[in-house]
């Protein structure tokens, strides 16, 4: 595996949502007033955990869907397999949408920890949510080839995710939770971690037909 390139590609993905901003911009929005609502209107403390995980999901399809799908927009998905095979592709894809969804965690969770009114410990919060996105942004990058000519990619891509995001909210839950009140959950954590080498496996895989 050529990491260089690899890494050549991931630059080049997070140079392109830097400047075009748009992608990040519509997801931090989303989050930031999706928050504030739910903050104001229900107990936020009790569905803290639940209403973090769901910004995550829609926060990640937005900031993450055009990685891979804009590729095939722009023409230039043939050139990038003349340099890298299809699972180097995948895999690049997947570390540059982590990467994103990183940077929107850190961006997300502060506002989140201060509209909430929370009092645990911050640094185990933003963590375990780091943590939660691993598996989140995978999926965006296994799904986000399929949905790339479809005419309701906002919809399609969405119904697709669940399913597969479906069995890591319980975990994720939990994990925050246990943040909240300043222990790590470490089984919940490594589930985590296990499913998404499950993603990237399942991606590597079948890179091949979906590229």
């Amino acid at each position: 595996m050529r990491l260089s390139r690899l890494l050549e590609l991931v630059k080049k993905d997070l140079k392109i949502e830097i400047r075009s901003k748009a992608g990040l911009n519509n997801a931090i929005l989303f989050a930031i007033v999706t928050a504030f609502l739910f903050s104001m209107s229900i107990d936020s403390k009790s569905f803290f955990a639940p209403i973090l995980i769901l910004l995550t999901f829609f926060s990640s399809i937005l900031a993450c869907s055009t990685t891979v799908t804009r590729e095939f927009e722009l023409e230039t998905i043939e050139a990038l397999k003349a340099s890298l095979s299809a699972q180097e592709i995948i895999l690049s894809k997947i570390f540059s949408n982590f990467l994103i969804v990183l940077f929107l965690v850190f961006i997300v969770s502060p506002i989140c920890y201060a509209l909430f009114n929370l009092e645990g410990d911050f640094l185990f919060l933003t963590a375990s949510l780091a943590i939660a996105a691993l598996p989140i942004s995978s999926a965006v990058t296994l799904l986000s080839p399929i949905s790339a000519f479809a005419k309701v990619r906002e919809t399609f891509l969405p119904a697709m995710l669940f399913p597969v995001v479906f069995p890591i909210i319980f975990p994720a839950i939990r994990l925050i939770n246990f943040a909240y009140g300043g222990f790590f959950d470490l089984f919940s954590a490594l589930f985590l971690l296990f499913y998404t080498g499950i993603i990237a496996t399942l991606a590597s895989l079948v890179s091949e037909h979906m590229l």
